[in-house]
């Protein structure tokens, strides 16, 4: 970039957690016992959107990293910040899945 007024970049944060829904606990994985943490890393466009997802670490369960992947598509943040102004930026997370906070 050949004109940035300041080079810091402030990450994005995440909204109001009411907002950003926990992923739905899938029906299959309960019943197998399944439990994990999935880390992801998020790409947050400069509209707060996630405009991307990568996993960092899987839980193991392949349907517990879909439920996490799904989640976080639609998860909305304040988007990362340069001079003041929006931009893409991302950041990262972890998703956990344990039966006891599963309840319906």
């Amino acid at each position: 970039e050949s004109c940035t007024l300041d080079g810091r970049v402030a990450p994005p944060e995440a909204l109001d957690a009411a907002r950003n829904r926990r992923p739905a606990y899938p029906e299959a994985s309960r019943r197998r016992g399944e439990e994990g943490v999935v880390r992801v890393e998020l790409f947050v466009d400069p509209t707060g959107r996630v405009a991307d997802v990568r996993i960092l670490e899987s839980s193991g369960f392949s349907a517990l990293d879909a439920a996490a992947v799904q989640a976080v598509r639609e998860w909305r943040f304040r988007p990362a910040q340069r001079a003041g102004l929006p931009v893409a930026g991302s950041l990262s997370t972890a998703v956990h899945f344990r039966l006891e906070n599963a309840r319906r």
